[in-house]
């Protein structure tokens, strides 16, 4: 029984039978095009929906209910996008954050979706300080096997994040040197050694894992939350006496030790959040 095309009905030839195809080569073409043009106008809605949030720097619900029609995939792409351009001056107000922040919240993006803590946290950190002179509010949620945090009174979170604690520590590299030298015969019975010493061990300082677990800075000290079966780190403030801040971690010493506690983390905004807290209050404490 011969093939028949579902567009315009007209029996499909022996070729195009054989083939997958499913119409004719007509009304192919007229698929074809049609799909280009669909995907045409798509393109323009969307680079229309980009234009009007950028520049007014708000979501509306008419925008809300066009890009939760679109993939999830699509959606990601366009709240980066957004993202960039918010941030091309290198800091952003507050409407943009609070676009982007909303975006996220009606569309169900994930923190990690859309990168919050590398791309988005350090703009709320910036424009809280620099603008409104106050550290944002932090919500904690502690994971599963946690000890609750037992907070100071008047003691509040200001920043956290994981870390994994490293110290110094004199490791072994390994024994070195050492010679069994050369064996020379004098005379029968009696022999003497030439070029024989000894080895050693070679040691070195280097940064060892330590601990691992939330490293918090509050308005009273730093520390870090640990991990089951992990150790616990304490600071008050009035006790630093330096930090440094490194695109891996925060490097913390504190009043008599003469050895620092590094605290390295995963995304590298984190450190310059943390020390951007530090020093808003250490300027509070001299006040």
């Amino acid at each position: 029984m011969g093939k028949f095309c579902p567009d315009c009905g007209q029996p499909l030839t022996f070729f195009r039978s054989l083939t997958s195809s499913i119409c004719c080569t007509e009304c192919e073409k007229k698929r074809v095009l049609k799909r280009e043009h669909e995907i045409a106008e798509l393109r323009a809605d969307r680079n229309a929906l980009y234009r009007e949030i950028i520049l007014k720097k708000e979501i509306s619900d008419d925008q809300i209910e066009h890009l939760k029609k679109q993939e999830k995939s699509e959606q990601i792409q366009m709240y980066f996008e957004i993202l960039s351009h918010f941030e091309s001056d290198n800091e952003m107000i507050n409407d943009e954050i609070s676009t982007l922040r909303k975006m996220q919240s009606v569309l169900n993006l994930t923190d990690a979706e859309v990168d919050f803590e590398e791309r988005l946290i350090p703009h709320i950190y910036t424009y809280s300080i620099k603008k409104e002179n106050k550290i944002p509010p932090v919500y904690l949620n502690i994971g599963e096997g946690m000890s609750n945090i037992i907070l100071k009174k008047s003691e509040e979170i200001k920043f956290v994040v994981q870390s994994i604690l490293k110290e110094p520590r004199i490791v072994n590299l390994g024994y070195e040197g050492g010679s069994r030298g050369v064996s020379i015969r004098l005379m029968k019975g009696v022999s003497y050694r030439v070029g024989a010493h000894r080895g050693h061990i070679r040691k070195e300082e280097q940064l060892s894992e330590t601990s691992s677990g939330y490293f918090m800075i509050t308005n009273k000290r730093v520390l870090l939350h640990p991990f089951p079966g992990k150790k616990s780190v304490s600071i008050p403030l009035e006790k630093m006496i330096s930090y440094n801040c490194f695109e891996n971690g925060i490097e913390i010493y504190k009043e008599g030790r003469e050895k620092g506690y590094f605290f390295q983390t995963k995304n590298k905004s984190s450190p310059e959040v943390a020390g951007m807290v530090l020093g808003f209050l250490f300027e509070q404490l001299k006040k």
